[in-house]
């Protein structure tokens, strides 16, 4: 049957309904399963040390840490004090959590402001005695451990025979409550040679990777820059490829694949979410298989145009694979290849996307400013086979249903009912609300997404420019693969 207005209201509707039920999901499963309190998930603990004891400190404070200690490490004139302390205010804000308080401290201990790093812990305890909630239980026990032992710092720099020894009690309460921070404030107090030797390999690999990582991404952003250049002078020019411009037969009935593959992922994310957190889904070998299960399920709404297609003609899968753009364009190994170019203009849009980031960072509340994933936690606690398969999660079965569902259908669908505007504006409209689509439903917080949108406009420039899915994969994956990678080398 064919598509009449009313119906494709109808999957405007479902798939409007969708992002508000999905944005709020972790919110309505939480109720559905009596899950914690906010104030219980302020405590809730995650492996934080190289032992594997459990601690209270996330896995942002574990990286910011290791990053400042790694700068400090290949700084030891202070040259470059400023800038590496710098790093650490965003733990030290008011409106930060007391943990995250605290480990700003430890770190300012590190760098031998003991004077300040002593105020810090102060105001913390302070802050906590006064609203005990906000904090976990006994963390003003270890506040108070952590404040003798800066005290005791800060004494030993004008009169080391004053300083007096930590306890083991101390110790221990350190290393299982604040994990690698308690690791870190023991042997800045007595150095630890297997903690400075563990961290010393850490803070090789580390600048490796981000030296490596910003090679690329600086390399890739020249290239980048130079190519939208030329697609810009092409498109002006009226020179440019359209590989988009006949009408396709299955455009009506994508709405309705959009919202069928909206509604069964949904469906499969509750279902799987009452029997575990998304960071259990990600944290173990059997949970890693059911979820690359529960990515490729729902692309069985692919068959949708089969029954809701034209009245002019039958739709075929053939006809549903080429308008989807799983066909290989002007040659599977030509299109590889411009996988990289792809990857490469996304750079430059990214670093916009960047700058109204840090601009939305500063409206919107510390809450929901902060920018995380749920994968950085699996990458730090998995071992080597669970990383290599959150490797395979990300930076191919991620691509592929991605690319499939958002420039694929999504895409096609708004691209084909607003090319009667001209070929400029309804690329921009339709990439521009289907980026917008594409980056609220990651959980990585309202700060990132107009990094994430900026990454999916890249995309859908490819699949405007080549017609075929392939080159906007391979650019997804190879952005996803340097993400992963350079997050593994942070978690160590």
């Amino acid at each position: 049957m064919s598509i009449s207005r009313k119906s494709l209201f109808g999957a405007w509707f479902v798939i409007a309904a969708c992002i508000g039920i999905h944005l709020s999901m972790d919110w309505l499963v939480s109720l559905a399963t009596n899950a914690d309190t906010p104030d219980d998930l302020v405590a809730q603990s995650v492996e934080g040390n190289e032992g594997g004891a459990t601690s209270i400190v996330d896995i942002k404070e574990l990286l910011t840490g290791r990053l400042v200690v790694t700068l400090l490490a290949v700084d030891p004139n202070g040259s470059m004090r400023a800038p590496i302390i710098a790093q650490v205010e965003p733990l030290l804000k008011a409106d930060a959590r007391p943990v995250s308080n605290l480990c700003g401290a430890i770190l300012l201990a590190r760098a031998g402001d003991y004077s300040r790093a002593g105020e810090e812990v102060d105001a913390v305890i302070g802050r906590v005695e006064a609203e005990p909630s906000c904090a976990p239980p006994d963390f003003l026990a270890t506040a108070r451990i952590v404040k003798s032992l800066i005290g005791g710092l800060a004494t030993s720099s004008t009169d080391p025979s004053l300083v007096s020894p930590v306890t083991e009690k101390d110790s221990q309460a350190l290393k299982s409550t604040l994990g690698w921070y308690g690791e870190l404030l023991l042997s800045t107090a007595k150095t630890d040679p297997v903690f400075e030797e563990i961290g010393g390999r850490t803070g090789v690999r580390l600048i490796a990777a981000l030296f490596g990582f910003f090679c690329i991404v600086i390399l890739a952003g020249l290239g980048g820059i130079t190519w939208l250049i030329v697609v810009g002078v092409r498109y002006s020019r009226n020179v440019l490829a359209d590989p988009l411009r006949v009408a396709i037969t299955t455009a009506p009935a994508l709405a309705w694949t959009f919202a069928g593959w909206f509604l069964l992922t949904m469906a499969i994310a509750v279902g799987v979410a009452v029997f575990a957190s998304r960071e259990d889904r990600l944290s173990s070998l059997g949970a890693l298989f059911v979820q690359v299960g529960a990515m490729a399920l729902p692309l069985l709404a692919l068959a949708i145009p089969l029954w809701v297609g034209s009245a002019e003609r039958k739709v075929s899968w053939t006809q549903i694979r080429q308008d989807v753009g799983l066909h290989c364009g002007a040659g599977f190994w030509r299109e590889i290849a411009f996988g990289f170019t792809t990857y490469a203009m996304a750079v430059p849009l990214v670093m916009v996307g960047a700058v109204f980031a840090i601009a939305l960072s500063f409206i919107v509340p510390q809450g929901l400013s902060e920018a995380g994933h749920p994968i950085q936690k699996a990458l730090a606690d998995g071992d080597a086979t669970e990383r290599l398969l959150l490797l395979f999660i990300a930076a191919v079965a991620a691509p592929i249903v991605e690319e499939i569902v958002f420039r694929g259908v999504l895409y096609m669908h708004l691209r084909d009912m607003s090319r009667k505007w001209g070929r400029g504006l309804s690329f921009l409209i339709s990439a521009l609300a289907s980026s917008l689509i594409f980056a609220a439903i990651h959980p990585q917080g309202i700060v990132f997404i107009p990094i994430l949108g900026a990454l999916a406009v890249a995309f859908c420039l490819a699949r405007e420019l080549r017609g075929t899915l392939i080159p906007s994969m391979v650019g997804h994956a190879i952005n996803n693969a340097l993400i992963v990678g350079l997050n593994i080398a942070l978690t160590g």
